[in-house]
């Protein structure tokens, strides 16, 4: 079940169910009415990933359905409802921005978020003198680079998977839209060390289950934790091998297992992953003879109408080293945009 039912995730599965996406989540009827018309008696679980966090209470009408595989609804919901979440982070010692939920009198260097939004496109600039609009909160805006840890949990300890450093790629109407993540970052050993005793703190406090991710902004040598995805991240996908199967891991772990007996974390040796999203600069349709290089992923369908500023794929790259797949993957972003413009 997914928002765009790319051709690749089609070709990959034995079913596919195009879901629609609205106000940063998934349309729950209709997902609901996919579930059922399944025969869910032979299904383990289900897996889910980002669309949730801004109804933990579609997560939990899908429990009278079938178990999740992931963190329960309620510790999603606590994680997301942002006034709990920093009082939660407060109460660890774990440091973050500023935060306000009352109008700002000079809101200069003051973003606005939704609690449970994702993909960066619900963070703009703060407005002055008035309150956030309802399920958003005021962040102070840190100057710095953001970055994020992957790690596996079990309710009490954590194996961490790997550290990444990710990028914005901005428009008119989005200026914090996600752009594109690297793997294997090259962050400082007191930087990693934050992020683990922030990560360690949390699933302690709040029994995370399988993978999560951390997301915070670096300045100096000084971490700035910006909220923790508690579900599937898209970022297993950088440290997923032939040796280790991070998906059974999460798996395993959701069912009852312990990180001590999942198994090691993958070693990708000195390979770096990096991802790029790329957006459609107009609105635009693919002819069906277009040709996609083997480093792209999330094609579209032939001849699927694409609006301006939505994706159109993700392009893929891996290098020796973060800085090298970084400029890999946006020399790759470029090429496929050349792509397109040529068809038109």
């Amino acid at each position: 079940m997914d928002v765009f039912a790319d051709a690749d995730t089609q070709s990959v599965a034995h079913h596919t169910f195009k879901i629609a996406y609205a106000n940063g989540g998934f349309v729950a009827a209709e997902l609901e009415r996919v579930l059922d018309n399944l025969d869910l008696s032979a299904m383990t679980g289900l897996v889910y990933g980002s669309g949730f966090e801004a109804q933990p209470e579609l997560l939990e009408r899908i429990t009278q359905r079938m178990p999740l595989l992931g963190n329960k609804p309620i510790v999603v919901r606590n994680l997301k409802r942002a006034r709990q979440f920093f009082m939660l982070l407060d109460a660890l010692h774990i440091s973050h921005p500023q935060v306000s939920f009352s109008a700002l009198e000079n809101a200069d260097g003051w973003l606005q978020k939704h609690a449970g939004g994702s993909g960066g496109t619900h963070v703009m600039p703060a407005p002055s003198g008035s309150v956030p609009a309802p399920g958003h909160y005021f962040q102070q805006a840190i100057a710095g680079t953001p970055a994020s840890m992957l790690f596996l949990a079990d309710g009490q300890s954590i194996n961490v998977i790997g550290f990444n450093q990710q990028w914005v790629a901005p428009s008119a109407a989005m200026p914090y839209r996600y752009g594109g993540i690297v793997g294997h970052a090259d962050l400082s050993a007191g930087i990693k060390q934050q992020f683990i005793q922030a990560a360690q703190k949390l699933t302690s406090a709040v029994g995370l289950r399988g993978l999560n991710s951390i997301d915070a902004v670096i300045e100096g040598e000084q971490i700035w934790v910006l909220e923790i995805n508690p579900r599937l991240s898209s970022t297993f996908d950088l440290y997923q091998s032939k040796e280790c199967n991070l998906f059974d891991l999460h798996v395993r772990v959701c069912e009852g297992g312990l990180v001590d007996s999942a198994g090691d974390p993958p070693i990708a040796a000195t390979v770096a992953k990096a991802r790029q999203v790329v957006y459609a600069k107009h609105d635009l349709q693919l002819n069906e003879d277009f040709a996609w290089p083997q480093w792209v992923a999330d094609i579209p369908m032939a001849n699927s109408m694409i609006a301006a500023d939505n994706p159109v794929c993700t392009v893929l790259a891996e290098a020796d080293n973060a800085e090298a797949a970084r400029a890999l993957v946006l020399s790759r972003q470029v090429t496929i945009e050349n792509l397109i413009k040529n068809q038109y």
